[in-house]
């Protein structure tokens, strides 16, 4: 008797360390799931556009030779090649899609720190930090070119680092990570400005100005609970116009997100970034068809390019 009281003992405490083990699982999963669902969710709205990207699940990725293994930024020269601009190079790669190689390279410059690319009918230009702007025509020709050296209002302290072109405008657009005043202009947000190619002069209102107040009202209004507003972090590293849905896409590195912007500047659509898809985006371009090409640096290993395909509703 005395025994079996022993066992009973032992049987009941064993099941009820396994009952308060499964609890404490149990807990912890259904604390931890939502939350993690609630983070990814947060920055994903694309309920006000009809094109979208899934972000999570690339299409295909291109792994970059080494001498792109800081790429900062990219530019489509057609459907099958890609030009590319790495951080301190002066040289311009060209990157077949179709052969996974470079075909060809464009020397402009001497080292520097190079963030930005965009070729309008043929002519290159390579966006600098201090907001200096080179350009020179493309060439399959081996031979240093001479660019000409394009100076604005913008600086080192506005951190320049994307280039897009803007059709609508026929402007370049320059995207702003860190301040976003110029001389003369009291601006608010994230700026983005426009460079004139036909005066050769940075038009000096911005087009843009993304507020962090904009930001919260955009979440809010998309959201029905709370978030912690300073996980909201946006630095632009990357600008580009989708001629699928006739919209600007605003790509940062810091804070891991892409902003879809309209021409008004009121925002469309967001899409958070996974660092493991993308370690630190830098360059962002569309195809005719608005396939979705993102480049990152390699951060001590090869650069790479992700491409995302268009979905519609």
């Amino acid at each position: 008797m005395y025994l079996y009281n022993i066992k009973s003992i032992l049987v009941l405490m064993i099941t009820s360390c396994a009952g308060m083990l499964l609890t404490i699982s149990m807990s912890t999963s259904c604390s931890t799931i939502p939350l993690r669902e609630k983070a990814d969710s947060l920055f994903l709205i694309t309920d006000n556009v009809n094109v979208y990207y899934d972000l999570k699940r690339p299409d295909d990725k291109h792994f970059l030779p080494y001498v792109l293994t800081e790429v900062s930024g990219l530019t489509l020269y057609n459907d099958m090649r890609i030009l590319c601009v790495e951080d301190e190079g002066g040289r311009v790669y060209e990157y077949d899609l179709i052969s996974r190689k470079i075909v060809n390279a464009i020397t402009f410059s001497d080292p520097g720190d190079f963030e930005g690319i965009e070729i309008v009918s043929d002519t290159i230009y390579v966006l600098e930090s201090d907001g200096d702007l080179y350009q020179f025509p493309y060439t399959t020709l081996d031979i240093a070119q001479k660019p000409i050296k394009y100076e604005n209002p913008l600086s080192k302290k506005n951190d320049t680092e994307g280039l897009g072109y803007n059709p609508k405008s026929g402007r370049l657009m320059i995207s702003c990570k860190e301040e976003e005043d110029i001389k003369g202009i009291n601006a608010k947000g994230k700026t983005v400005y426009e460079f004139d190619i036909r005066s050769k002069e940075l038009v000096r209102n911005p087009v843009y100005e993304l507020t962090a107040g904009q930001m919260d009202t955009f979440f809010e209004a998309n959201r029905d609970y709370t978030y912690d507003k300073d996980r909201i972090k946006f630095e632009p590293s990357g600008i580009a116009y989708n001629p699928l849905d006739g919209y600007y896409y605003l790509l940062a590195s810091v804070g891991k997100m892409l902003i879809v912007l309209d021409d008004m500047g009121t925002i469309k659509a967001t899409y958070p970034i996974a660092p493991r898809i993308l370690s630190q985006p830098e360059g962002i371009v569309f195809d005719s068809k608005g396939n979705l090409y993102i480049c990152s640096e390699g951060e001590g290993d090869r650069g790479y390019i992700v491409l995302f395909k268009p979905k519609r509703k």
